[in-house]
């Protein structure tokens, strides 16, 4: 019974932070489900990876690429310079991308989506990984 009160007070601070990146920054989320299912339907958005290259270098979804958090905009704009181009931020639980997310919207990209919960969802709900740069 602790174990489950565990579990799903960890699952409500996830959904709150989710909640409040949403509703307070405008930061909309894009479940992994979802996001696995563009991908197999090859209409995935540009795929920003935040984590460290370690952290990329381990596992990373196929096509994604890794600007390391911080970033800056000119760093993002790099990778994404077209700010109508639709993109998704992914870290490794959902808690480096909002800023990042923030940030590309403030820097006039119209369709900037979250990945929830990060690669650690991605993997959970059987999303594809490749390994290496």
């Amino acid at each position: 019974m602790r174990f489950l009160t565990v579990i799903l007070v960890i699952l409500g601070v996830l959904v709150l932070w989710d909640l409040g990146w949403w509703f307070g920054f405008g930061v909309s989320p894009l479940s992994p489900w979802e996001l696995k299912q563009m991908v197999n339907e090859n209409r995935a958005p540009l795929i920003i990876d935040v984590r460290t290259p370690g952290e990329f270098d381990s596992f990373h979804i196929p096509g994604a690429v890794n600007v390391p958090y911080p970033a800056t905009l000119a760093e993002l704009a790099s990778v994404a310079p077209d700010p109508t181009r639709p993109v998704a931020v992914v870290c490794m639980t959902g808690h480096r991308s909002p800023p990042v997310v923030s940030q590309l919207q403030q820097g006039g990209y119209t369709h900037v989506l979250n990945v929830t919960w990060g690669m650690a969802a991605w993997k959970l709900f059987g999303g594809e990984t490749a390994s290496g740069s």
